[in-house]
This record gives C-alpha cells, sequence and structure tokens, in this order.
C-alpha cells in the first residue's frame, strides 16, 4: 500500500492526566481486533487487569508516598533504550502527582488517592507504546482515565497518541470515532461533542490492531453517559489511512509488522535455599523487609545482601513481578523469603470482599507464575480489615520499626531509624525501590550484628504462623 503523509509532528505537547486505573504493569494489551472490520464500532473496553505477559528486560519506576491518610503509588516502566520515551512519562506521572497534592488535603475519614499503572500497547522492533493509567479518589468518587505515549527504542521522539493524527485531520478523527459511538446505538452527549477539551481527551488513548486499525479507548463520562463505563471505538484502515501523521504510518507499520509471539517458556519451579536453623527464642532476631519491588534497584540489593550473607523478606507487588520474574526467582534462590504485597497496591479497605481478594490471588498467580511460592502477606500501608484477614490466606505481616525510607529518602535517616528503634524480635520495614535505601543496607546489617541481632526471614522470626494472624513483631 502507498504510503500517504499526511504531517509531521513538530513537538512533543505536554498532556496533564487526571485520573484512570488499569492494573498490571508489564502486561502486554494490545486491543483484540474485531471478527470483521468495519468502517467504525464500539465496543466496552475489557478490563486490562486480565492481561498478564510478562514484559522481558524492562524495570519498573514508581513514585511511592505511604501515607494512609493520603497515599500515592504510581509506577512507570524504564525502556531500554527509549529514553525519551521514559522521560517523558516520568514527566507525567510527576505532573500527576503535583497536582494531586496541590488539590487534596489528608483526610483519616476517606483518604484522598492517587493511583497510576501501565501496560504495554507496543513492543515493536522501532517503537514502544505505553499506556499510562491513573485512578484518583479526592474524597468523594473516583475518577478514571487512560493516555498512551509512544516512544523509539533508540532514544529518538516520544509521542502522545494525539500525534499519530496529523493536526490537520485530528477534528476528522474525532468525528469519527464519535460517529462510532452512534453507530453502536450509544447516547452521545451532544452538549460535549463540540469542546475542544473534550474532543482532544477522544484522542488520548490511541493504539493500532495487528490489522492496522486504529482503536480509542475513550474514558467513562466523556461523551456518554458515567453509566456507559470505559468504552473502545474502532476505525477501519480504510479511515485511518487518511488521519494519519508520520509518526502515524510509522507506529502503525510497527505493530502490522509484528509476526505472532512465540509461546512462553514454561516456567519450573525454585528450588528456594534452605534457610539457616535460628532459634528466635534464644537468638536476639531481627527481621529485615522490603515493600514494593522488584524494582530497578533491587538486583543491586540483593548483591549486596548476598556479599553480607544477610537474609530478608521481599513483599512483592503482582504487577512487578510480572515484569521482573527473575529477580523473584533470586530472591528464593539465595534464601530470601518472598511475600505477596497485592497485585497493584491498592488500599485493602476501600475494597470489597471480591476486590479484595482478586488483588491478592493475581499478585499470588504472578508468584507461582515466577516459579516461586509467596508465604507472607503485608497489605499496602498496612491497612487491612476483617475481610483482609479472610482473603490473604497467609499470615499478615506489618511491622514495629518504620525507617519513613519513603518520605525523607535519606541514606542516614533511614539507617539511624533502624539501629535506633530496632528490638529483639523487630520486624524493619523499608523499600527497595529506593536508591537511597538501598544505600543503607550496609549500615544497616552491619550496625544490627554489631549489637548483637541475628538477621532472620519473617517465617523464621515468627516459627508457624497462621494464615490470618496479624503479626507486627516477635
Amino acid at each position: 500500500m502507498t504510503r500517504r503523509p499526511a504531517g509531521v509532528v513538530l513537538g512533543v505537547l505536554a498532556l496533564a492526566l487526571t485520573g484512570c486505573a488499569v492494573t498490571p504493569p508489564g502486561p502486554t494489551a494490545g486491543p483484540t481486533a474485531p471478527a470483521t472490520s468495519p468502517s467504525v464500532s464500539a465496543t466496552a473496553a475489557p478490563s486490562p487487569s486480565a492481561i498478564a505477559v510478562e514484559v522481558p528486560r524492562w524495570t519498573v519506576e514508581t513514585l511511592s508516598r505511604n501515607d494512609p491518610t493520603r497515599p500515592v503509588h504510581v509506577q512507570w516502566p524504564v525502556v531500554p533504550g527509549a529514553t525519551t520515551l521514559t522521560a517523558l512519562i516520568a514527566e507525567e506521572s510527576a505532573a500527576s502527582e503535583a497536582a494531586f497534592l496541590a488539590n487534596t488535603t489528608p483526610s483519616d475519614v476517606a483518604p484522598p488517592e492517587l493511583r497510576g499503572t501501565w501496560e504495554t500497547v507496543l513492543d515493536g522492533p522501532a517503537w514502544v507504546g505505553v499506556r499510562l493509567s491513573l485512578y484518583e479518589f479526592a474524597g468523594a468518587s473516583g475518577n478514571e482515565s487512560s493516555a498512551v505515549y509512544y516512544g523509539e527504542r533508540t532514544a529518538g521522539q516520544a509521542l502522545h497518541a494525539r500525534d499519530l493524527i496529523a493536526p490537520s485531520a485530528r477534528h476528522a478523527a474525532a468525528d469519527a470515532l464519535v460517529s462510532a459511538l452512534r453507530a453502536e446505538g450509544r447516547e452521545v452527549l451532544e452538549e460535549l461533542v463540540t469542546n475542544a477539551e473534550v474532543r482532544d481527551r477522544l484522542l488520548q488513548d490511541l493504539s493500532f490492531s495487528p490489522r492496522g486499525e486504529l482503536v480509542a479507548r475513550i474514558p467513562e463520562g466523556t461523551v456518554l453517559s458515567f453509566s456507559d463505563g470505559v468504552v473502545t471505538a474502532t476505525l477501519a484502515p480504510s479511515v485511518v489511512e487518511g488521519l494519519l501523521s508520520e509518526q502515524g504510518w510509522a507506529v502503525r507499520e510497527d505493530v502490522t509488522g509484528l509476526v505472532a509471539s512465540p509461546s512462553a517458556t514454561p516456567v519450573t519451579s525454585v528450588k528456594s535455599a534452605p534457610a539457616a536453623s535460628v532459634d528466635c527464642t534464644v537468638a536476639q532476631c531481627v527481621a529485615l523487609t522490603f515493600d514494593d519491588g522488584p524494582g530497578r534497584h533491587t538486583a543491586r540489593l540483593l548483591d549486596d545482601l548476598d556479599s553480607l550473607d544477610a537474609p530478608a523478606t521481599f513483599f512483592t507487588l503482582g504487577a512487578s513481578v510480572r515484569v521482573a520474574p527473575d529477580l523473584v526467582r533470586r530472591m528464593a534462590a539465595e534464601g530470601h523469603e518472598v511475600g505477596n504485597h497485592t497485585d497493584d497496591h491498592r488500599q485493602l479497605t476501600k475494597l470489597g470482599p471480591d476486590r479484595q481478594r482478586a488483588q491478592v490471588e493475581r499478585a499470588q498467580a504472578a508468584i507461582a507464575g515466577a516459579g516461586v511460592r509467596a508465604t507472607v502477606c503485608r497489605p499496602p500501608y498496612g491497612s487491612y480489615d476483617a475481610t483482609t484477614r479472610e482473603v490473604a490466606g497467609l499470615p499478615i505481616i506489618l511491622w514495629d520499626v518504620d525507617t519513613l525510607d519513603w518520605k525523607h529518602r535519606s541514606t542516614e535517616q533511614t539507617t539511624s531509624i533502624a539501629l535506633r528503634d530496632a528490638r529483639a524480635g523487630s520486624i524493619v520495614l523499608m523499600h527497595d525501590i529506593h536508591a537511597s535505601t538501598v544505600d543503607a543496607v550496609p549500615g544497616v546489617v552491619a550496625g544490627l550484628r554489631e549489637r548483637g541481632f541475628t538477621l532472620v526471614t519473617v517465617s523464621q522470626l515468627l516459627g508457624d504462623a497462621v494464615p490470618g494472624s496479624v503479626h507486627r513483631r516477635r
């Protein structure tokens, strides 16, 4: 087919996300092509949380504020080579956090929450596409939306989804998407269709199917009633080809040129290194624990723990495990304990029984998919209720020493607090997603040993803890 250039994008435009929700970082989530290829169609958007495809060699960056009165947990990928794309997504994530903090106040009754996750929509030879999704709860109701960003693998350009469309064709693209919704019999809110900001939102989450169709994921309440939820609208190739920019053509060709992915290699179970025999009724035991990984600093932490011969317990997120299962396998192989920290760091006490169970089970499945068995569970922010205890299926582990490493990001303070507050039987809370924390670990280990403490995993510390039991220390 002859390529028809329709315009050149002159720069990367800033787009601040206003809130959205997707679950698993790391999955590949291209939209499923319909059986036929109509000019336009619209369907309810599938839940991205159902997708769990491993993305190799990528790592995850996290913005996290572990304040239960105003929690923040936003993740995005660090894509090897695609430095411009990674920088753009990091900038958007930081802007979203700043806006959230400026517009909300902490609350014990109805805590505002910002949660961001990501998934891949393209992992091609020349281009990468990432959907960043945010969920924002401001105290009354939650708001969800999503946006897709594209970047060249070798630095180069980074694009917002709307940059796939030639500037001169964006009005026509929005019209075509609205027509797709109408063709499905959906009641379009006419008073919103002509609003320029609303029309721009129609183009903030765009991807291509393997057959070259353009698929738009449209946030709830954009031009339809909120009761319609998130929907997708699909434009046929014959329509799309008159709308694309030069970059849009390049990204589309990367998608349509992909061949079927090879079958996944079966994962064999990792045989955990046997834990040293320690009697914590006699020894002065302390358990170091690390939350929110695996992340881009976890490998260095494992190197340090290995050289120090120091065991630890890692409470891992299912979403991050799917990105770096090799690190989870390494944890187990080197004698550390692996725990369940839910799938994507939701505050469980704000969820019903089914959604709490899903958070735990998805994470458990991701860890099992890496060939490892999670033996303990830690709810995000330490927030749990009777339902959590029922659905966890594992001992619930809190802490009695909080280094507040997420807050001060200081190696010196992390070390000082850990050494000051640890007692025999303590469980120390840290986060392996922060470089400053990983920097602190050698000093923490040395200092605790100088005080006569023996480092152990949580299960070594507690012995035979039963599922649903709650522990802050021995």
